[in-house]
């Protein structure tokens, strides 16, 4: 698929020039409800362009998001007015091409002259936006020079800060599958399994109440006093509650492990793993403290604790943030995984967690991997 600038992302959105990640975000999951190619597997022709269609959709949302996260509080650039002329002046040249195959070798000079503008026009975009694509410190001008700079610094992350395993438990495991599949956008199917699980949810733990008492008392089913009813209700409500609380904590906490995070600073490396070990020092519990371990140039902090589920049931829990901090030319850069150990639910680590994560986002400035 050939590049698109920014401006052509947003025109394919069919958005005003310069909207946010978040009105990007909506008019994509619009855009791609009317254009998905489920929706064409009847005929063959528009599921091709309804694909086609999607790929440019997917494109355009993917290179603006892609800036957002890298420059949060700045809207893309627009294409130059040079590289717009050469474009201009390669359209000009394809109707001229036309024009020179009916009327013969008079305008064989000016075709020659269309193409030189095409390939200039070409290469004036792809330069245009391979400097546009790349994060840039906001004390540094968009050039060639100092894009490719903090390209080299920015991408070196992926290679410099190795990241640990992920081990999910089997619950885990399969909360993930669910929840990838029922975020599918325009699938039948996964609008389905989602309307199944919250049937689910919602009258199995009545259901096993009820047929708990009647096991219990057969000769009450279907005689119920009044006063029985709202706590059988009230019962099945918490039930239902607590597990679609637990389900969205599992999967939120699940995707808070799968990438690592990267940020930027202008401290030293030792005052940054100083301010690291403070902020993480804070979200605490009151029956644990954090363990700091140094191995080499990362650091691991370690926080274990025994947490009350349910009356006289308690539960194990255990996070691990791992960092590393490297020095580099344009300040420090710092990258940051979470590791969870928590069975049954997650509610405590994840909130632990995010907070750590909110802290280091008011000192230090995030990055794209």
């Amino acid at each position: 698929m050939a590049v698109m600038d920014y401006e052509a992302c947003y025109a394919a959105l069919q958005l005003n020039f310069g909207a946010g990640l978040k009105e990007i975000n909506e008019r994509w999951r619009k855009l791609s409800r009317i254009h998905h190619p489920d929706r064409h597997m009847s005929d063959p022709k528009a599921y091709r362009q309804a694909l086609e269609k999607q790929k440019q959709l997917n494109n355009a949302r993917d290179i603006l998001k892609k800036w957002f996260e890298a420059n949060p509080h700045s809207s893309p650039p627009k294409t130059p007015s040079g590289s717009t002329q050469n474009s201009s002046r390669s359209n000009s040249a394809g109707s001229n091409s036309t024009h020179g195959q009916q009327t013969g070798p008079q305008s064989q000079s000016t075709n020659n002259r269309s193409q030189q503008n095409s390939g200039q026009s070409y290469r004036s975009q792809q330069q245009t936006h391979s400097e546009h694509y790349h994060w840039n410190h906001k004390n540094h001008s968009h050039n060639r020079a100092s894009s490719s700079h903090n390209t080299s610094t920015t991408g070196a992350t992926t290679s410099w800060f190795k990241t640990t395993d992920l081990k999910l438990t089997p619950l885990q495991e399969w909360v993930k599958k669910a929840d990838a599949y029922c975020n599918r956008p325009n699938s039948d199917s996964a609008t389905a399994l989602a309307m199944a699980l919250g049937f689910a949810a919602v009258f199995g733990p009545l259901w096993i109440i009820t047929a708990t008492i009647g096991l219990i008392f057969p000769d009450l089913p279907g005689h119920y006093p009044d006063w029985l009813v709202p706590f059988l209700l009230g019962g099945s409500g918490y039930i239902t509650t607590y597990l679609f609380r637990w389900y969205f904590a599992e999967a939120e906490i699940i995707k808070l492990q799968e990438h690592a995070r990267y940020f930027r600073t202008d401290r030293t490396v030792q005052n940054s793993i100083e301010y690291l070990k403070m902020t993480i020092g804070k979200q605490t519990r009151h029956n644990a403290e954090w363990k700091f371990i140094s191995s080499g140039t990362a650091q691991e902090a370690i926080l274990e604790f025994v947490e009350e589920v349910l009356p006289d049931l308690k539960r194990p829990r255990r996070i691990v943030l791992r960092f590393e901090v490297k020095d580099s030319t344009v300040g420090r850069l710092v990258g940051l995984e979470v590791r969870t150990t928590s069975p049954i639910n997650s509610f405590s680590c994840k909130k632990i967690a995010e907070s750590v994560l909110v802290e280091l986002k008011k000192d230090f400035q995030e990055v794209a991997a």
